[in-house]
């Protein structure tokens, strides 16, 4: 029964995170938002509410990661180039491309992975990680050319941010490991929200923009703050308690797949059958990834 509880809440974690970039598709091409407008204000709320969680349910200690230079210096790294580098990249990506194509960019960072540790630490990749990072490559390369190499599907900016999207991604996933290990994850990243917020908004400062701010637009934003970033957030780390990394990562994956289906349905977004199947490849990564790991 617990196990099938992780599951499920791996699963849920999948398709809330899925759910929000189309929710800020709509905010970037109905309401007018722009991602240096939401991404702050996202970054500010949703930390502040996960510190309220991690302090006054959870009982964490608020202040362990500030008692030691090499801690603090880590967390800092974390929050503005893994935390906030991740989030801005990547709705300015779904602002640029669409939801779709911007969640399978996020997921070309177990490829850039192996290829730094093969350069810069000359570490041979094995044979399915040499297959994982031709998956992806080449499922990449179907997205944004649609199997023609001579012609774009999407705009060199929106690929340049999607691979910044990957690449702030392995900062964010690998960052922070030595943090989570002294420190409660709830904590060290409601720290990372707030700290890469605040530095945003004092780079973009988003109270100088002009957005029409109404009902629709605020609900859509506490579903962005609540449903897409801290209700998964706690459905990941039940379900890594509960069944552990590489199940959790299989079963969340279904976040492209249901970003790309909800900007589809409700957003009017189309996908050619060539993006699928790019989609697909790039995805199959992690299931390679998987067999027989610990």
């Amino acid at each position: 029964m617990e196990r099938k509880k992780g599951f499920a809440a791996a699963f849920a974690a999948g398709l809330l995170w899925g759910a929000s970039s189309p929710i800020a598709q709509y905010l970037f091409e109905d309401k007018g938002i722009v991602s240096e407008w939401l991404v702050p204000y996202r970054l500010l709320s949703a930390g502040i509410l996960l510190f309220l969680y991690a302090f006054l349910i959870r009982r964490q200690e608020p202040f362990g990661m500030w008692k030691n230079k090499e801690d603090v210096l880590r967390q800092i790294a974390f929050a503005v180039l893994g935390m906030m580098g991740m989030q801005y990249t990547f709705f300015a990506a779904v602002q640029e491309t669409n939801a779709g194509t911007a969640t399978v960019f996020q997921y070309l960072n177990p490829a850039m992975l192996i290829l730094y540790f093969a350069v810069i630490y000359r570490v041979a990749p094995k044979a399915k990680e040499i297959i994982a990072v031709l998956c992806s490559v080449s499922g990449i390369l179907l997205v944004v050319t649609h199997g023609n190499l001579n012609a774009l599907s999407v705009s060199p900016k929106g690929i340049l941010l999607g691979l910044l999207v990957a690449l702030t991604t392995c900062f964010y996933g690998v960052i922070p490991g030595p943090l989570l290990k002294k420190f409660p994850a709830e904590m060290v990243c409601a720290w990372a929200m707030l700290i890469g917020g605040a530095v945003l908004a004092l780079a973009t400062r988003p109270w100088r923009m002009e957005a029409q701010v109404d009902l629709a637009v605020v609900i859509a934003f506490l579903s962005i703050v609540i449903m897409g970033t801290i209700l998964p957030f706690c459905f990941y780390l039940a379900a890594l308690k509960s069944v552990g990394s590489v199940y959790s990562g299989l079963l969340s994956s279904v976040e492209p797949v249901a970003a790309t289906i909800l900007a589809a349905m409700f957003l009017g977004t189309t996908f050619q059958t060539i993006d699928l199947v790019g989609f697909a490849l790039v995805l199959s990564t992690l299931f390679i990834l998987s067999i027989h790991s610990r």
